[in-house]
């Protein structure tokens, strides 16, 4: 799950080098590049060759965040990125893209020990877009990712099902067996039901021992009635834990890839503050902080990736999928849903067709049933009771209807908070990369340090994690909202 987010930025004046069997000549000028509007560094220098910019391949794959393997028997490059393989002969000119073979348009370049390759070839050939702009001497490279920019590969992982929601929702019914339990008691009391009927044919009503059988035949017919109730009840219920196993999932993951950050960035903080320490600059208990703190997040980090494991085997244990295949579940976070909805229209709906709604319709129902069925050899007490329990399930049925509005009132509110919470968002995103890329720039003119840029980058980082966290939010809240009963359960 761990992506590499080192991007370090170097910008070096361009000088002439003198290379064995060949000599070229180099402009001095400052290069940057920058991919999706980041600022990015380069470590080494940035040759420029017959027009052809060429870059440390092991820079521009970090930068790609490709996963880079140098051979030195056949003395070839390969690169794997979102499914494609590159691979780069260094002694010439020839590549080849998965089973297609290329020519560079220039070739490999070795200089003092460090592999220089072809910056828009590289791009080009993972589907990239390059673009070079002269007056401000900028590489731009546009990955064509509309996502996060650190958060893009997080649910992406080795042996991972990606399924939509529908889809594990199914799944989980499947594999639950409530619903069959269901079915099966249903033909049981039909069965004891029909028995039962059998016994009072011919009989005289007004027997009170009958009298009590037809009440028994009742109920058991209202248990039938109630049958796609409470078979719905369960299927909503299954899609629910489906859905708070998957948000406790990706929240999970939100967490450990900001405590990945953090870590990798302390630990280079640490190097620095050990060479401080080292020439007096900084006192040992200040050291010894930063250790004690970073040991604490490496613990926190254990004990997450721990709960993740656990996590995904409940979710599996669910679906009734392998516990070692990991499952990413595609929620319903489109913001756009909210807007579709006429809150008035959807309460009044709401307010008749709910199922907590249609089961205190149905006990008021059976409850003036039951007094109009009282015969004449039942007790005034009885019926006093029968009167006393039409009017408790009347209010009943009113209380909720109004609790119902009040808290869909309510839970609407939050759901456009929340939307507009991820507008304000994106804009503090768009505000944290501005930043980053003020610090980078100025840690190629030696204003800031590395550990400033590094700061920066879990600024965009924290952002991202933020704005995912709303979003797991609002899928949870507007399955809640569809189906009021679920906040509060079923009485």
């Amino acid at each position: 799950m761990k992506k590499n987010l080192k991007k370090i930025i170097v910008c070096t004046t361009l000088s002439t080098l003198i290379l064995t069997n060949s000599v070229y000549g180099y402009s001095k000028k400052d290069v940057s590049v920058n991919i999706d509007n980041m600022l990015q560094p380069v470590k080494s220098n940035v040759i420029n060759k017959d027009g052809y910019t060429l870059v440390a391949f092991r820079d521009l794959f970090e930068m790609l965040d490709a996963e880079v393997d140098w051979n030195s028997v056949k003395r070839n490059i390969t690169a794997k990125k979102d499914g494609k393989v590159l691979v780069i002969n260094v002694d010439t000119n020839k590549a080849k893209l998965d089973d297609k073979y290329l020519d560079m348009p220039v070739s490999v370049e070795i200089i003092d020990e460090t592999t220089y390759v072809p910056l828009r070839f590289i791009c080009e050939a993972f589907g990239m877009n390059v673009d070079w702009d002269s007056e401000k001497q900028r590489i731009s490279i546009d990955t064509g990712n509309e996502g996060y920019i650190y958060l893009n590969n997080l649910y992406k992982e080795e042996n991972t099902t990606t399924l939509s929601q529908e889809e594990a929702v199914k799944k989980a019914k499947d594999n639950n067996s409530n619903i069959k339990n269901l079915n099966d008691a249903i033909e049981y009391t039909k069965e004891v039901s029909y028995n039962l009927s059998q016994q009072i044919v011919g009989q005289n009503y007004y027997d009170p021992a009958i009298e009590q059988l037809l009440k028994n035949i009742n109920s058991l017919n209202a248990q039938i009635q109630d049958k796609d109730i409470n078979q719905k009840i369960i299927e909503d219920s299954i899609e629910l834990s489906v859905i708070s196993s998957a948000t406790a999932i990706k929240n999970t993951k939100l967490n450990i890839a900001v405590l990945e950050k953090t870590i990798e960035a302390n630990n280079k903080n640490i190097e620095a503050l050990e060479l401080k320490y080292k020439y007096g600059m900084i006192s040992e208990s200040e050291l010894k902080q930063a250790k004690d703190t970073q040991k604490n997040n490496e613990l926190t980090l254990a004990s997450l990736n721990n709960s993740l494991k656990t996590q995904q085997q409940t979710l599996n244990n669910i679906l009734g999928q392998n516990y070692n295949t990991n499952v990413n579940i595609q929620l319903k976070d489109d913001f756009s849903e909210i807007d579709k909805i006429d809150i008035d229209s959807y309460i009044t709906r709401s307010r008749e067709g709910d199922i907590s709604i249609q089961i205190l319709k149905k006990n008021l129902e059976r409850a003036e049933d039951l007094r109009e069925n009282y015969s004449h050899t039942s007790s005034e007490e009885d019926k006093l009771k029968a009167d006393n329990d039409i009017k408790t399930a009347q209010r009943k049925l009113e209380d909720a209807k109004t609790e119902m509005e009040n808290k869909l009132r309510s839970s609407y509110d939050n759901l456009l908070k929340t939307r507009d919470n991820d507008k304000s968002l994106k804009l503090q995103l768009n505000k944290a990369i501005d930043d980053y890329n003020k610090v980078v720039a100025n840690y190629i003119s030696g204003n800031a340090t590395l550990n400033q840029v590094e700061q920066a980058e879990l600024g965009i980082l924290n952002v991202e994690k933020q704005i995912e966290e709303n979003k797991i939010n609002y899928a949870v809240s507007l399955y809640t909202f569809e189906k009021p009963y679920l906040q509060s359960g079923v009485n």
